[in-house]
């Protein structure tokens, strides 16, 4: 009788457990989603506004979910879990990859654009957190572009696409897009769009990424961390669910160069190990891939400082294997190989996209950079207001994407390192070489060095910014490295201490540099984290440390940065709308150019929907610019300063001008005054408006009106 009553305590309490950790994380959802405010959080309101806004779906989700982890856990042994978990990973990540497919899951925030078709019966919901606005670069610019290869008019997938610009345009080299050439060798994560539909491809892109990411992470970490698996998931999930790497997720090849950098060096140690020339051969593939895939992320102001980081990490490598490595005759043949069909590669894309390299050097906006460095004290306190972006609504000065950083625990992994190397005395070249390489980087973040030193070691190409992407995961590795290593058993006052002085003392300096964004709440919930992540971290030599850590660095990403981006499925909420199937419509019975008439606030992002289904729009976002075309209204280029750059163009059709005028609204936008006289000179064919154009017919043009709808109206142009 007792032993029945106890089973059924025992049930009681996980359905309990069960229900408030799903409520609690439904309402952290909520919190994400901007539902709820956390300003009434202990008031009626509240809990009228949580019971208002929940999703019972979800949370019936969450439950079973969590119900069957629980009877797992209770059926089978917990380290038989832990083993087969291990031993069957890829294969495990490769089922879920699969399914994840086919259920056409990303992270894209392409339901922001349901903002901007009036009248819709297309409504999306993402499956947890919301679209976010502020990544306009991903979701109006990045993803339209790759949508537009599925239809241009030319054929699927062209190197050069008739859509972007309404000429012909690189679409691989900036904003690299997927092509069907040999050049998208070094862009694996573009592969499923070549076969699968934009809705799958796109979740082939974004969870492929992110799977490839975790897993190349976890196996980094085991190499840094001498195998420790609880530490090597550690350093995978700080690493992938990185505020910075979220925000960035999408845009300017971060994860790419995280997965290639981190492969590579992976490659280079597995090469040393193995004696097997078959296997040498594979490796020297995978390294050649990795090799073009990290130059064509095209973004020097992270490739650079990151270059130094894998530099650091190769010098461990091949200390840690130098004895043991065997090099011969068919080495220097792979190594000479991989040389030859890296410069290949590299220089048959170079000859295809030379002449716009040189275009985008010869802009004035981006155009060439030359830093040296400096004023970037304040990014080393930034990581605990980072905690709160992924719920916050605004950020009073700045935005989320700029101010993301790593979650580093700055600066426990020098401290760490520093004590292993100098207290300890442990000669560990691997720690020596990425604290080397962080001090160098951290100088350039604090100090101006002189220009002939930022261009010879080519951070002349990174902002102290950027490149303090790169301090944030030295600091992490320097963490799980000495945390591997280091043996000193502190006392719990010494650590508590210490772990006080340091938590106080950074979450300050955090208030301090944030400038209004954390208030006193946010201040009282974070301190505790940072004071009790950092007693963690100095008792890391003891196993259950290491355990801890790891949960506390779970908690932390689960909150800080894991549902940044949004969990969607599907593109209906672009394919589905009537003024797209309008425009594709027209597109495809009549093909022409388009301009999007940005009069009544039709401007950015509305610039880029005609191409979404392959109409070639001329004001388009023009990843570099089109000079010929805007030296037909400026003969004398006097306004070459204002339009030779990366832009989002709008235009504004008038009739009572004298000539064209070009007008610059920030660095990366200006506005065509547009005389409607010379819309035959720019050869344009149909126009999308959100006013009466009819006004501007005259003898000479005639604005036919073609449709309406979501607000839209489409001209077509009759010239006489």
């Amino acid at each position: 009788m007792h032993r029945v009553r106890n089973k059924w305590f025992l049930i009681f309490g996980i359905a309990v457990l069960t229900l408030l950790i799903s409520m609690s994380i439904e309402i952290f959802f909520l919190f994400v989603e901007n539902r709820i405010s956390g300003e009434y959080v202990i008031s009626k309101a509240f809990l009228f506004s949580v019971l208002n806004n929940i999703n019972i779906n979800r949370i019936l989700c969450l439950i079973c979910f969590i119900i069957t982890i629980v009877m797992i856990l209770m059926i089978y042994d917990y380290k038989k879990i832990k083993k087969y978990l291990y031993k069957y990973r890829f294969l495990l990540f490769g089922i879920l990859f699969v399914f994840l497919i086919v259920l056409e899951i990303h992270g894209s925030s392409i339901g922001y654009w349901q903002n901007y078709f009036e009248n819709s019966l297309i409504k999306f919901n993402p499956l947890i957190g919301i679209p976010r606005g502020i990544r306009s670069d991903e979701w109006a610019v990045n993803t339209p572009m790759m949508l537009s290869q599925y239809f241009n008019h030319g054929g699927l997938f062209p190197y050069f696409s008739e859509t972007i610009r309404g000429a012909s345009t690189d679409a691989f080299i900036v904003y690299g897009q997927p092509v069907r050439d040999i050049a998208i060798l070094f862009r694996p994560f573009h592969w499923g769009y070549l076969f699968l539909s934009p809705a799958k491809g796109l979740s082939f892109f974004w969870t492929g990424r992110m799977i490839a990411l975790l897993l190349i992470s976890f196996e980094f970490g085991m190499l840094i961390s001498k195998n420790n698996k609880t530490l090597s998931l550690t350093y995978a999930v700080l690493i992938v669910w990185a505020p910075i790497v979220q925000w960035w997720f999408a845009i300017n090849g971060l994860v790419e160069m995280l997965v290639f950098g981190q492969l590579a060096i992976l490659v280079i140690s597995f090469y040393m190990k193995n004696e097997n020339y078959s296997w040498r051969f594979f490796f020297s593939f995978i390294l050649l891939i990795c090799a073009g895939g990290y130059v064509l992320a095209f973004y020097p102001a992270w490739q650079v400082p990151l270059m130094y980081v894998f530099l650091a990490l190769f010098v461990g490598v091949v200390h840690e294997n130098w004895k043991n490595f065997k090099f011969g005759k068919k080495d220097i043949l792979i190594l000479a190989c991989v040389i030859i069909l890296f410069i290949l590669g590299m220089g048959y894309i170079l000859s295809r996209s030379a002449e716009t390299i040189s275009s985008l050097l010869g802009t004035v906006y981006p155009g060439s950079r030359f830093e040296t460095g400096g004023n970037q004290l304040t990014r080393f306190f930034l990581y605990p207001g980072n905690f709160f972006f992924s719920f916050s609504s605004k950020m009073p000065y700045n935005n989320f994407c700029e101010l993301a950083v790593f979650f580093d625990f700055f600066p426990a992994g020098i401290l760490l390192t520093l004590w292993v190397l100098i207290k300890e005395k442990k000669w560990d070249v691997y720690l020596f070489s990425i604290i080397t390489v962080n001090f160098i980087l951290i100088l350039w973040c604090l100090f101006q060095w002189p220009g002939w030193l930022a261009k010879i070691t080519l951070l002349s190409y990174a902002q102290p910014a950027r490149v303090f992407l790169a301090v944030g995961l030295l600091n992490i590795l320097l963490l799980i490295r000495a945390l591997s290593l280091i043996k000193t058993n502190f006392s719990k006052w010494v650590s508590f201490i210490g772990a006080a002085i340091l938590g106080i003392l950074i979450t300050m300096f955090s208030v301090k540099v944030y400038e209004g964004y954390i208030t006193l709440k946010m201040a009282i919930v974070i301190m505790p984290i940072i004071v009790g992540s950092f007693f963690i971290i100095f008792n890391g030599s003891k196993d259950w440390a290491k355990k801890m850590f790891l949960v506390m660095s779970v908690f932390i990403v689960f909150i800080s940065a894991m549902f940044v981006n949004p969990l969607g499925s599907g593109l209906d909420v672009i394919y589905k709308q009537d003024i797209m199937k309008d425009i594709y419509k027209i597109n495809e019975s009549n093909y022409g150019l388009w301009i999007v008439d940005s009069e009544k606030g039709l401007g950015f992002p509305d610039i880029n929907i005609p191409m979404m289904v392959g109409a070639p729009t001329i004001n388009s976002t023009n990843v570099y610019p089109n000079l010929e075309r805007w030296h037909l209204l400026d003969p004398d280029k006097s306004d070459e300063i204002i339009y030779n750059r990366y832009a989002h163009i709008s235009i504004n059709l008038v009739d009572d001008e004298a000539v064209s005028s070009f007008e610059l609204s920030v660095p990366d936008q200006f506005t065509v005054k547009l005389k409607v006289q010379d819309l035959q000179l720019l050869e344009v064919k149909y126009v999308l408006s959100k006013r009466e154009l009819n006004k501007f017919s005259t003898d000479d043009i005639n604005f036919k009106e073609l449709s309406r709808a979501n607000g839209f109206i489409i001209y077509e142009l009759e010239y006489n």
